[in-house]
C-alpha cells in the first residue's frame, strides 16, 4: 500500500476546492445572465404588442348658434370624456379649443387654434393621445364647394393632418385626422372626389411603406365606390367593414393598413353613447364612433 506525504495531499486538497469554487461561480455567473436576458426579453416583448382605442367625433365646435344651439356649453362634458381612450381625432374644433382643452386629461395635445384676427376658424382638426406624437402637419383641400351655401365648405380651410403617434418605444404609426365636404350636390361629389385624390397623394409622399390609422368625418355615405377605389389606392381598410358593423353607411370612418413589421387588427367598432349632456341629449350633431385595435410589432424597435 502506498502512502503519500502530507504536502502532496493538503495541495491535491486546495486544488480540488478552487475547481468546486470555479465551477460555483461559473453556475452563479450563468444564473444571473440568463436572469437579465429573461428580464430584457419580457422587456421587448413587452413593448412589441399592444392595445389602441380610438375616438373619432366632430363635435360641431362653431360658434353658438351657427349651425347648432351652444356648443360652447358642451365643450366641458366632450373634453372628459376624451379620457377613456388612446387616440382621440376630433373634427370642427373651431370656435371653442380652449374651453375644451380645459378638460381633456390626456397628457399629450394639439395646441387649439388661434384666431388672431382672421376671418376663419381653422381647420378644425385636433389630436389628444396618452402617448407623444410629433406636431400635426396641416395641408388645407385644394378644391371645395360652398360659401354661401352646400354647408359653407369653403369658409375656412378644411382638410387633413398628419402625424406620428408614438405606440411604444420604438414603435409608431402615422396619423391621419380628415374632414372631408359635406353636401350631397353633385359639385360637393366633386369636391370630394378630388380631396380624396389629394389624400392618396399626400399618404404615398409622407406614409410610403408605413403604418396607417385614418380616421374622421369623411361626408362619404353613398360614394362606396370612390371608397374602394380610395382603399385599393392607399391598401387601407374601413375598420367598420372589416368587423361587419351594424352601421356600414356612417360617415364618420376609422380606417388602417399594417406592414410586414407592425400588424393592425380591429378588435371592435361602436357608438360610444356616453357622450350626452345631462338631459340624454347628444353633445353634437355627430355621434362619436370609437374603433379598438390591437397592434403587434415583429421587430422591437421598428420604425
Amino acid at each position: 500500500m502506498c502512502s503519500y506525504p502530507a504536502a502532496l495531499i493538503q495541495v491535491a486538497a486546495v486544488r480540488a476546492a478552487e475547481r468546486m469554487l470555479t465551477c460555483a461561480i461559473m453556475r452563479s455567473t450563468w444564473l444571473v445572465l440568463a436572469g437579465l436576458f429573461t428580464v430584457a426579453w419580457s422587456c421587448v416583448a413587452g413593448a412589441a404588442a399592444g392595445h389602441l382605442k380610438v375616438l373619432t367625433y366632430n363635435i360641431a365646435g362653431l360658434p353658438d348658434g351657427f349651425m347648432t344651439a351652444h356648443p360652447s356649453a358642451n365643450m366641458p362634458r366632450i373634453g372628459s370624456l376624451l379620457a377613456h381612450y388612446d387616440l382621440a381625432l376630433i373634427q370642427e374644433d373651431f370656435a371653442y379649443g380652449e374651453l375644451l382643452r380645459q378638460s381633456v386629461k390626456l397628457p399629450f395635445q394639439s395646441p387649439a387654434f388661434a384666431r388672431a384676427g382672421r376671418l376663419h376658424f381653422g381647420d378644425g382638426l385636433s389630436q389628444f393621445a396618452a402617448q407623444p406624437f410629433s406636431a400635426l402637419q396641416r395641408e388645407p383641400w385644394r378644391v371645395c364647394h360652398g360659401v354661401v351655401d352646400s354647408y359653407f365648405d369653403c369658409l375656412t380651410p378644411k382638410g387633413f393632418s398628419s402625424s406620428r403617434q408614438r405606440l411604444a418605444e420604438g414603435v409608431e404609426i402615422d396619423v391621419f385626422n380628415v374632414h372631408f365636404d359635406a353636401g350631397s350636390g353633385r359639385e360637393d361629389e366633386r369636391a370630394r372626389e378630388a380631396q380624396l385624390e389629394q389624400l392618396v397623394e399626400a399618404i404615398a409622399q409622407r406614409s410610403a411603406g408605413r403604418a396607417v390609422l385614418l380616421a374622421g368625418d369623411t361626408n362619404l355615405r353613398s360614394q362606396r365606390d370612390l371608397l374602394a377605389r380610395f382603399e385599393r389606392a392607399t391598401g387601407l381598410s374601413d375598420a367598420c367593414e372589416a368587423l361587419h358593423c351594424p352601421d356600414a353607411r356612417r360617415i364618420d370612418r376609422v380606417f388602417f393598413r399594417s406592414t410586414p413589421t407592425l400588424t393592425i387588427r380591429p378588435r371592435k367598432w361602436s357608438i360610444d353613447r356616453g357622450f350626452v349632456d345631462a338631459q340624454g341629449r347628444p353633445l353634437s350633431d355627430h355621434l362619436a364612433v370609437a374603433v379598438e385595435l390591437d397592434w403587434h410589432s415583429d421587430e422591437p424597435n421598428v420604425r
